[in-house]
C-alpha cells in the first residue's frame, strides 16, 4: 500500500513536470443524514402539509390558544406517534376536554402547527 502511494504521487509530480494536467479523483459527498419525522426544523417555511391524526388530549390552555394531544403517527405531516402542543382556535379550544380521544385535523406551516377541528371518536 505505502509503495502504490508513492507511485501514485510520483507519478502525478512526473506529469506535472511534463506539463500534462492529471485529472483529480472524484470524491463522493457524503449522504446527508436522512431527515427524522419530528425534525421539523426540516421543513422549509413556505411548506404546508395538512393531515389527520387521533389520540387524547392531555391539556388545554384557553390562555395561550393551545390544546397538547398525545396522538399516533400522522402520515400526512410526515410525524410519528408523540405528546405535543398545537394552536387552536378558540372555538376548538373551547370544545377540548382533556381526557377526551378525538380525531383531529392539523395543518403544519414550516415549524408552526395548528389544530384546526377536533372530533370526539
Amino acid at each position: 500500500m505505502k509503495h502504490a502511494l508513492i507511485l501514485s504521487a510520483g507519478l502525478a509530480i512526473g506529469l506535472a513536470a511534463c506539463g500534462q494536467k492529471t485529472e483529480p479523483v472524484p470524491v463522493e459527498a457524503p449522504a446527508p443524514a436522512p431527515a427524522t419525522a419530528g425534525d421539523m426544523a426540516a421543513a422549509p417555511a413556505e411548506a404546508v402539509k395538512s393531515g389527520v391524526g387521533s389520540g387524547v388530549i392531555t391539556a388545554v390552555d384557553p390562555a395561550a390558544g393551545s390544546v397538547t394531544i398525545d396522538h399516533g403517527p400522522i402520515p400526512g405531516v410526515g410525524w410519528p406517534a408523540m405528546a405535543m402542543s398545537f394552536k387552536a382556535a378558540p372555538a376548538v379550544v373551547e370544545k377540548a376536554k382533556v381526557g377526551e380521544r378525538v380525531q383531529f385535523d392539523v395543518t403544519v406551516r414550516g415549524r408552526e402547527s395548528e389544530v384546526t377541528a377536533i372530533r370526539p371518536e
